[in-house]
């Protein structure tokens, strides 16, 4: 009996294979709770999204991938890319379009802009377009750039153009 008293105090067991076993299930357990954690967080942060949002959303854009939602004062955000394009769109609680962000190249933009941009910026290339849409307002931010500037360029609905920021590059 001193002998088995003894090896249970130092933690150890007249069956060697006892703690193995106690170890792993123990593993398996804490696995299990990291993974409920990790499900749990996923789903609570998951919005409730309006019905109405969903279906305009569904109907709009059909080939839409990485889907993201998110809500605030009753607006609906969705992120996501189409064809290669990064995009931002929200809608109120109606499913009706309020504005939309989008991010890509020069080739995306329409050509009588890309005419443009070449006739009076022929010495500059375009970094990137960022394309905001608010109501039946849009306007085109272009980032140029040469070897020495950098040059944000901002185009609307009627193609005036105005030169909205200019940086020299280090």
């Amino acid at each position: 009996m001193t002998y088995a008293y003894c090896n249970t105090t130092f933690g150890l067991s007249a069956y060697p294979n006892q703690s193995i076993l106690k170890s792993n299930a123990m593993k398996k357990v804490l696995l299990f709770a990291c993974v409920l954690m990790i499900a749990g967080n996923s789903f609570a942060n998951t919005p409730k999204v309006s019905e109405k949002a969903l279906k305009a959303f569904k109907a709009t854009f059909t080939d839409a991938e990485n889907v993201v939602w998110t809500d605030a004062a009753n607006l609906y955000t969705v992120k996501f890319t189409q064809q290669g394009i990064n995009t931002f769109v929200k809608y109120d609680e109606e499913g009706n379009f309020v504005s939309s962000r989008r991010y890509y190249f020069a080739e995306q933009l329409p050509i009588d802009i890309q005419c443009k941009l070449k006739k009076k910026f022929a010495d500059k290339t375009v970094f990137g377009v960022t394309e905001y849409i608010v109501g039946d307002e849009i306007n085109y931010y272009i980032k140029l750039e040469d070897a020495k500037t950098w040059t944000t360029v901002k185009i609307d609905n009627v193609r005036n153009m105005e030169i909205t920021e200019k940086y020299e590059k280090s």
